[in-house]
């Protein structure tokens, strides 16, 4: 194993371990709290990044800022059944999204913690906080549809503030 890749496990490890000592200490707390951290630096790593009001074109945003900064996070729209990706209705817009890549997903499988907890609840600031940067006036949510090794599906929803 090359040492940067010992380094990265082991970074990984140190990660879960804080997670779940956390989740143990601070109980459900420290859910918000992750949540509220990851949507400081969804916002930071979303300055100066071109705006829209379109969730399919921030998605692709947003990508773009986080590998500038590489940051590896491979999500996209995902259709499945539905046959399209995002539901329109009126000011509010529930896209589903899938994630393969998760550097999360790995440091949680790498400490054997589990999903749906404390650093999962911080990507999902990151990626809202970023979201709301790019498309201004508008709340952002992600939510879990199904957490799994090899991915998770997750629903966006997106609603312009009033």
């Amino acid at each position: 194993m090359s040492r940067e890749l010992e380094t990265l496990h082991n970074v990984a490890y140190f990660v879960g371990a804080l997670a779940h000592g956390a989740e143990r200490n601070l109980g459900r707390g420290s859910l918000s709290i992750c949540s509220m951290a990851g949507k400081k630096f969804g916002q930071k790593a979303a300055e100066g990044v071109r705006q829209t009001d379109q969730p399919e074109d921030a998605v692709g945003i947003l990508q773009e800022a986080l590998a500038k900064q590489g940051i590896v996070w491979d999500f996209e729209p995902f259709a499945g059944e539905r046959g399209s990706s995002i539901e329109s209705d009126g000011d509010t817009h529930t896209m589903r999204l899938v994630f393969k890549t998760c550097m999360v997903r790995n440091a949680l499988f790498r400490y054997g913690h589990e999903q749906k907890q404390s650093l999962c609840y911080m990507a999902h600031g990151v990626f809202a906080g970023a979201m709301e940067k790019i498309m201004p006036g508008t709340k952002v949510e992600l939510e879990i549809v199904h957490a799994g090794p090899n991915g998770c599906l997750k629903e966006m929803v997106s609603e312009v503030e009033k």
